[in-house]
């Protein structure tokens, strides 16, 4: 991703709250709400200190017409805004799963997959882990800063993860 953030993208806002959220329209006026809710529960038992760990969660908050949402690359340029916004103050440690719920976690693991590869610096790492989910399986991705004091526990445990699936 660009060491400063995408310089093209739609105006967002930053809520707040316990999840930490952000919001913005396209102009097709679809709206999205992007949340990085707290997660350092799942570093408890790989580092001893807290981490500042958030779950990035990307929902579209209003479809007013109901149908498929367009591709718009000014939607993809917004949310990475929003990451550089997020994470740039601190050492956070970003984790996402891909939905399952509608069988489309393949294409949005793709998505975000192919996003982090065109605008990767050496700044961040992503490291992906498949994660039991019944019968299907959910994808788990993080972002990590590569300068961060326990980034070898990170590793530890999505390489932990990956274990579990099989």
């Amino acid at each position: 991703m660009p060491k400063d953030g995408p310089s093209s993208s739609y105006k967002f806002v930053w809520i707040g709250g316990d999840y930490n959220r952000y919001a913005f329209t396209t102009n097709t006026d679809i709206g999205y709400e992007i949340k990085f809710v707290p997660s350092a529960y799942l570093f408890v038992d790989y580092v001893e200190q807290t981490v500042n760990a958030f779950e990035m969660i990307i929902a579209v908050a209003d479809n007013p017409t109901g149908n498929q949402i367009p591709a718009d690359p000014l939607t993809e340029l917004t949310i990475q805004a929003i990451f550089y916004n997020f994470f740039r103050p601190k050492e956070h440690i970003i984790v996402y799963i891909c939905d399952s719920s509608d069988g489309r976690q393949e294409a949005r693991f793709r998505k975000f997959a192919s996003w982090y590869y065109k605008n990767n610096t050496a700044d961040f790492i992503k490291m992906d882990a498949r994660l039991p989910d019944g019968d299907q399986f959910t994808l788990l991705s993080g972002i990590l800063c590569k300068k961060h004091p326990y980034f070898s526990q990170f590793v530890d445990l999505f390489n932990h993860l990956a274990e579990a699936d099989k």
